[in-house]
């Protein structure tokens, strides 16, 4: 690949050719920047500490990151970070990159680490407090440190950028290379993966592992018909059938770079219509980052640039795209110049204000890879790019608002059925913020479903227990309690225990209970007045629903029998729900050959030359909502879009025929 350097300022020059700038000094427009510390020592604050080592703690991610300073009088010695609960492979390292940076640079005036923001922020807004603790000038140490290559523009030539190295970026840039192209990859975070990473699995028509076990291909033109059925072909039914169809070889594909998994035997959530189980689970999902990165560099004709996000595409003067901007780890600028770009940033599901705008007004938890932005969407949407089925959410888990409340010592997996699986189990009732009944809740054995009735209700819905039904869980289990059959989630087969009791449950949740997350009343009337739902239609939808368990069927939504379970009873819960998003799915219109297109319909939406867009940056094989019909739609689609991006831009940049069948 090509490239050219740019300088600007001799004092960037200076520190290039000498190998990178001292920790202590930083020379720039010919000013020099003393590192805190040492500005203190030269105007006689020798005594910049109180040496000791310090101790405090920050919210992330995932939970508390904890900071341990070690100070002496006059700098900072070590610095050691707890970040256990952030996510693997990216906020762990992100903690670890800044603990470094924190003793190299003598400064917390740093840069958080690209893609994993909020660690960033917990780990150095502890270890200010430490430093508070030592009697330190903060606000000195907080002076921002500039970086090494600051002002610098890198120019590099070639034939295919890929914007992002999650499961759609990954498939892209590896069928460019593998097809002759000169291929750099450009990764926002320290590692590859994205949403790809953190998933369970994907579909896939066909593959060699089917095989294995006896299964014959899935019916894809029977896929076909249920998904476009689902979707009221308001769905691309072109894409859908490119999907389906290169999905017949695409895990093979995949086995064949080393991605490990297995066929599962019937879906995972019981639920899908039968005939299309195309379900392909990784054996270990915490592999793939790994897997991913090891794919990549022994790929020939590719580069991949991590911590360098792209923030702006270029373009000629006839609106063609011709490259990229991106920035790189060291502060400099990478101008990409290249004949065909390939978007991949993995959708928008860390913008908050995108997702609340696309739920008009509706808003969930951003449970899903935090760094997916919307980057390439909103880089596209500049050049007046089109959108497609932005409604159209991974929402596959609940949330269980009170579990915040819970502070006594309890064994882990005691905490997690009280604080999640409840939330999974069908005898329950769900109401909405005024007190009636949303949904047959069977529906939770179907995670996209139940996300999708969670999402139509607002912010939140209300789930109902009884103190009975805690009880039999707590003594006996599940089914005991009239519930027909478990369910698994990621790593937990029996997420919901069913033969043997979920210890500690009523004690855990008395700990819940604070009258805003979690409500506890003895009658409805009363549980009414706590939670804001209005008395009348609270006691009214516990009526019929009592009287239909008393019956032994539900008149409303058609619920299980065994599931409907008596609550004349009380004392009485409401458990405060809300909706995990793991994952966007809509976004830019993309054509047939998943080109990014305008934003003119009257024109029958024309290509933006040079653009195109895979995986959850790119929309049409939804209507308004993520499929049910086939299990791993997502997963599936990032892997397939990916290698017809790949192909169609392959195709356009040099001319190269790829053949994915």
């Amino acid at each position: 690949m090509r490239k050219k350097a740019l300088f600007l300022g001799a004092s960037v020059l200076a520190c290039s050719v000498l190998g990178g700038c001292s920790n202590k000094s930083n020379e720039k427009n010919n000013e020099v920047t003393t590192s805190p510390v040492v500005k203190q020592q030269e105007e006689g604050k020798a005594d910049s500490f109180t040496a000791g080592t310090y101790t405090a703690t920050a919210k992330g991610n995932g939970g508390d990151v904890t900071v341990t300073m070690e100070l002496s009088e006059t700098e900072i010695v070590s610095v050691k970070v707890d970040a256990a609960s952030e996510t693997a492979g990216l906020g762990d390292k992100a903690a670890e990159t800044l603990s470094n940076q924190i003793v190299e640079k003598q400064s917390i005036g740093l840069d958080a680490v690209t893609g994993a923001t909020v660690t960033s922020t917990a780990v150095l807004t502890a270890a200010e407090d430490c430093l508070k603790q030592a009697g330190a000038d903060v606000e000195a140490l907080k002076t921002p440190v500039a970086k090494e290559n600051e002002g610098v523009v890198t120019e590099l030539t070639t034939d295919v950028v890929v914007i992002g190295a999650g499961g759609a970026g990954m498939s892209a840039a590896v069928t460019s290379a593998e097809a002759g192209a000169e291929v750099i990859l450009l990764e926002k975070t320290a590692i590859p993966g994205g949403t790809t990473a953190n998933g369970g699995g994907f579909f896939a028509a066909h593959s060699k592992v089917s095989e294995e076990i006896g299964h014959e291909p899935v019916n894809v033109d029977y896929v076909f018909e249920k998904y476009m059925e689902e979707m009221d072909w308001m769905a691309d039914a072109y894409l859908v059938r490119s999907f389906l169809n290169t999905s017949l070889t695409t895990a093979d594909w995949l086995q064949e770079h080393g991605v490990e998994f297995h066929k599962q035997e019937v879906a995972v959530q019981q639920t899908h219509a039968e005939g299309t189980n195309g379900y392909h689970k990784y054996n270990d999902f915490t592999k793939t980052s790994a897997t991913f990165a090891s794919i990549l560099e022994n790929t020939k004709g590719l580069q991949i640039y991590y911590e360098t996000p792209a923030y702006e595409l270029i373009t000629d003067d006839q609106g063609a795209v011709t490259g990229v901007l991106a920035k790189a780890k060291d502060g400099s600028t990478l101008k990409i110049s290249a004949k065909s770009v390939i978007i991949a940033t993995g959708g928008f599901v860390g913008n908050e204000e995108m997702v609340k705008e696309a739920l008009n007004g509706v808003s969930v938890n951003a449970a899903g890879y935090n760094s997916n932005t919307g980057d390439g969407i909103n880089m596209a949407k500049d050049l007046g790019a089109a959108f497609r089925s932005m409604t159209a959410m991974v929402a596959h888990t609940f949330n269980v608002d009170g579990k915040a409340n819970i502070k006594g010592e309890y064994e882990p997996m005691d905490k997690m059925h009280a604080s999640a699986s409840i939330a999974y189990i069908p005898m329950n009732v769900w109401l909405n913020q005024q007190g009636s009944r949303i949904a047959n809740e069977d529906m939770v054995y179907d995670r996209m479903l139940s996300g999708n009735i969670m999402m139509s209700t607002g912010n939140y819905a209300w789930f109902l227990y009884n103190e009975s039904l805690l009880k039999t869980l707590e003594e006996k289990g599940a089914a005991a309690a009239g519930m027909y059959d478990k369910i698994s989630m990621g790593p937990f087969v029996e997420y919901t225990p069913m033969n043997h009791g979920w210890t500690n449950l009523t004690a855990i949740m008395e700990e819940m209970v604070d009258g805003v997350n979690v409500v506890k009343a003895d009658s409805f009337e009363e549980l009414a007045k706590l939670s804001g739902m209005d008395e009348a239609t609270l006691k009214a939808t516990m009526e019929r629903y009592n009287a239909d368990a008393k019956a032994g069927t539900d008149s409303m939504y058609g619920k299980r029998a065994e599931h409907m379970y008596d609550m004349t009873e009380g004392p009485y819960y409401l458990v405060k729900v809300t909706t995990n998003n793991l994952c966007t799915v809509g976004g830019l219109r993309i054509n047939h050959n998943m080109n990014v297109v305008k934003n003119d319909p009257e024109n029958g939406y024309t290509a933006i030359k040079n653009l195109y867009a895979a995986g959850a940056d790119a929309a049409g094989i939804y209507s308004d909502h993520y499929a049910h019909t086939i299990e791993g739609a997502a997963q599936g689609w990032a892997y397939n879009s990916g290698r017809l991006a790949g192909a169609s831009a392959v195709k356009n940049a040099i001319d190269v025929d790829v053949k994915l069948d």
